[in-house]
Formats: structure tokens, C-alpha cells, sequence
């Protein structure tokens, strides 16, 4: 019996789901940590590849792929609408089997997605949303047969677009209603842009579903398991892509992820008649429908599709032009303002203006400058002091003597303080982790901790 098992466990080949989500408009990383994740140029190469090696995977995006919110500051709207410009083209090469929209979308109105959408042959997928007549407002669902299995999809997005009439129907009711106009399926997956808590609401109260996709700006990277589903979501701004493998065998519950690791975990370290339980009840969960996930960093060390990378090579000098053409260049900061700048500190600090010069922060403006973005308004600030400070400066043509991550940085406009001396003047003791994480986020540095980087800039 147990043999049997195990043959029936290899003999499936697995349905391979390969996806992203919250792109948030970005077309490249930032280039500040080591190894930087990400790139629109990336994934184009990388899904080619998988495609080459199984051209049955089915490929997808979860939304919040175009804008990163939904309300672009004035200045920086054109730049935006040329990245979203971008990500429009690279969609004929991605060629997703369809997308589902996420709320910020809708930054360009419904109209402006429409536009973005129009000529890339992708399905949008939104079963839940309805214009004011009762019509679908995209399509509900997509039908797809892989290795002898029928499957179904059904989109969901989760909310109603900003700025529109259109409607949403209820998740559940809205899954129960395609469920029944399709009829029977092998397998059944909802793509959404919900919460993970709506999945796995949705796995817990919907019967027989092999996963719920969620993505809400959150990294949901560890495969819950809800019912018989298994609700998971992807990386953000294209750090990494998404696997998740589903091996059916015929109805019931997918099992994986931590389930199989604790058995497997448990069954090094027992022996004797609990080694052989704990087996059997492996061996009975493989022969039922499994699953497996994983995510690929899209790091420096992935190849890039070339037509893709030169259009962000172009946009990068588009940013530059446009800050260049914005009338007459502003005077560089001089030390008019709130801001001394590093030189007035190195009069009384010479000793830890040194040390300074020796860290990564004295550079930060070179590095910038080595990448052609020392014009772009959304990377200047970790780059420099007293951006967009009323006393520094708040065009990137005039950064002045406050190139480079300086004291007042951190410690806030010294100029005051420089003057008199007077401690009392200048901001003392912001060197931890939650401030340094204000330009070293997350999001753009995952590799930042407080006990190893803050040794690298100790002075006191």
C-alpha cells in the first residue's frame, strides 16, 4: 500500500503558476543597497526563460502594477506617466495570460487604465466589479487546460476603482456565481488583490479551491493554507517573481509549505514506531494533491531583455532633461539658509568629520551621480541634507554644498549651532534604526539591520 503511495505521489505533473504583484510603477530598483532587486527588464527576461524551459506555466500579475498611489504629486506626474508608459510597452513582452487590477491602477482615472491596457492583448480579470448598468466592468474569469487538468480562474479585485460608478459585488457571492455559470473544473484558483485575511476567509468558507492569490501591499511570502487552499501572495515593486506548483490528484485539501516541513523535521529526529507513523502520514499527504512555492530574486545577477533595459536607460535621462528644462537653474545652496554644511562642522569636529569621510554616506551624491539620478526628485533626498527643508533646498539643480549624507542629516540644521556652539541648538542621539529607515527602507534595502550598520557610522 504504502508503495502505491509513493508511485501515485510522482506520477502528476504539476500545474506551475508563475506571478508577481504591487509593482507600484517602479521600472528599476533603487541602486543604494548591495545587489539591487528588481528591474521591468528582468522579469521580461526571466518569464522568457521559464517559458523556454515550460511554455505550459501560466503567468500573471495581481495589480498595483502601473502607479505606485493614487495621488501623484504635481511635479512628479509626468515622470510617473512615463514609467507607467514603460510598463504599458513591456506588457507585449511580459505577455502575461492576464492581470488583475489593483487599487492604484486608477491613479490616470478609469479611463487612463483603460489606455495603459487597451493594445497588450492581456485579459484584465475583475469578476466582483460591475458598471452601474449591472455589465461587467472587465472579464470574470479565464479557462485554462495544462497537463489534462482544466482550469479555472477567477479574478477578484477587492475594491471599487477610485472615481468611478462602477460596483462591487460581494467576493464569495461572486466566486459561487462563476463557479456555477462554468460549471465542473479540475482545479479552481482565485487571483485577487484582497487582503490575506479576505483569502483566507475565502479558503476557509468556499469548498474545493486549490489557492486564493492575495496581494495588498503587504509581503505574504509564507503559504497559509485555508480550508483545502492555499493563500499566499508575491513579492513588491518586482524584487522577486513568484512559483506556486500545484500537484492534483483528484479532490480534496493541497498540502505543503510548513505542514510538510514539520513532518519532514519530525521524522529526522524519531525513530522506531513513531518514525514510521509519522511516514505514513507523509507518504498519505503526497499521495493527495501537494503543493510547492517558492519566489525568485530578480537580483544584478539576472540577465535583462535589452530592447526593455535601453527604455529604462531612457527614462533615467527623460528625468534628467525634464528637471533641466525647468526654467532657469536656482543658485546652489551656499550656507544661506538653515544649513551649515560639512565643512562648518569639520571647524570644531575634525575628528569625526574623518570619520565620515571614510563611510559610504560621504559618497552617497557620487553614487547617485554615477547612475544619472542625481536630478530625480524621489531619490535626491536619502542622497543629500536638508532636502525640501524650508532652510535647504528644494530643486535637485541646486544642491549646493549639501551634496552627500552629512551631519545635518541626521542631526537636523546645524547653522545656529555652528554659530554660537550652543548644544541646545542642534538635534542630538538620531542614530537608530527607526530613523536611519526613513531613506534605508525595507522596501529598498532588505538587507538593513541596526547592530551591523550603525557601527559604520559610530562617532560618539
Amino acid at each position: 500500500m504504502i508503495l502505491g503511495l509513493l508511485l501515485a505521489s510522482t506520477t502528476v505533473q504539476p500545474v506551475t503558476l508563475v506571478y508577481a504583484g504591487d509593482r507600484l510603477g517602479k521600472v528599476e530598483p533603487c541602486g543604494c543597497p548591495k545587489n539591487p532587486m528588481g528591474h521591468i527588464a528582468r522579469q521580461v527576461a526571466y518569464l522568457n526563460e521559464k517559458r523556454a524551459k515550460n511554455p505550459n506555466i501560466i503567468t500573471f500579475d495581481l495589480g498595483n502594477y502601473f502607479f505606485e498611489s493614487l495621488v501623484i504629486e504635481k511635479v512628479l506626474r509626468e515622470q510617473h506617466a512615463r514609467r507607467a508608459a514603460i510598463l504599458s510597452r513591456s506588457l507585449h513582452k511580459l505577455k502575461f495570460d492576464f492581470m488583475v487590477p489593483g487599487p492604484t491602477d486608477f491613479a490616470a482615472g478609469f479611463a487612463g487604465y483603460k489606455r495603459l491596457i487597451k493594445d497588450t492583448k492581456i485579459p484584465v480579470l475583475a469578476a466582483d466589479l460591475k458598471t452601474p448598468s449591472g455589465e461587467p466592468a472587465f472579464a470574470s474569469h479565464k479557462i485554462f487546460t495544462r497537463n489534462e487538468k482544466r482550469i479555472l480562474v477567477i479574478g477578484i479585485a477587492g475594491f471599487v476603482p477610485a472615481d468611478t460608478r462602477l460596483t462591487r459585488e460581494a467576493p464569495l457571492d461572486t466566486i459561487r456565481r462563476v463557479r456555477a455559470e462554468v460549471g465542473p473544473v479540475d482545479i479552481t484558483i482565485v487571483a485577487s488583490h484582497l487582503d490575506r485575511t479576505a483569502g483566507l476567509g475565502i479558503g476557509e468558507n468556499e469548498p474545493n479551491l486549490a489557492a486564493v492569490l492575495i496581494a495588498d501591499k503587504h509581503l505574504h511570502l509564507i503559504p497559509k493554507q485555508a480550508g483545502g487552499a492555499v493563500v499566499v501572495g508575491s513579492s513588491k515593486e518586482g524584487k522577486h517573481v513568484a512559483e506556486l506548483q500545484l500537484n492534483h490528484r483528484g479532490p480534496g485539501a493541497y498540502a505543503g509549505g510548513m505542514t510538510m516541513r514539520r513532518l519532514e523535521f519530525k521524522l529526522r529526529k524519531a525513530s522506531g514506531v513513531e518514525a514510521e507513523a509519522i511516514q505514513t502520514e507523509l507518504n498519505q499527504l503526497k499521495a493527495g494533491n501537494t503543493f510547492s512555492y517558492r519566489i525568485d530574486a530578480l537580483g544584478e545577477e539576472r540577465s535583462e531583455e535589452k530592447e526593455v533595459a535601453n527604455w529604462v536607460k531612457a527614462y533615467v535621462h527623460f528625468v534628467g532633461k525634464l528637471e533641466l528644462e525647468r526654467g532657469e537653474a536656482p543658485p546652489g545652496y551656499n550656507g544661506e539658509g538653515d544649513f551649515a554644511g560639512v565643512d562648518a562642522c569639520a571647524t570644531c569636529h575634525p575628528t569625526i568629520v574623518d570619520t565620515w569621510r571614510a563611510t559610504r554616506h560621504a559618497i552617497a551624491y557620487q553614487s547617485l551621480y554615477a547612475r544619472g539620478q542625481h536630478l530625480d526628485r524621489e531619490c535626491i533626498g536619502c542622497h543629500t541634507a536638508g532636502w525640501r527643508h524650508s532652510g535647504g533646498f528644494s530643486d535637485p539643480r541646486a544642491v549646493g554644498i549639501l551634496k552627500n549624507v552629512q551631519c545635518e542629516s541626521c542631526h537636523g540644521p546645524g547653522k545656529e549651532h555652528a554659530k554660537t556652539g550652543d548644544k541646545r541648538l542642534i538635534d542630538r542621539g538620531q542614530a537608530n534604526a527607526e530613523f536611519c529607515q526613513s531613506c534605508h527602507q525595507k522596501e529598498l534595502e532588505t538587507g538593513f539591520k541596526e547592530e551591523t550598520y550603525i557601527p559604520l557610522i559610530r562617532h560618539w
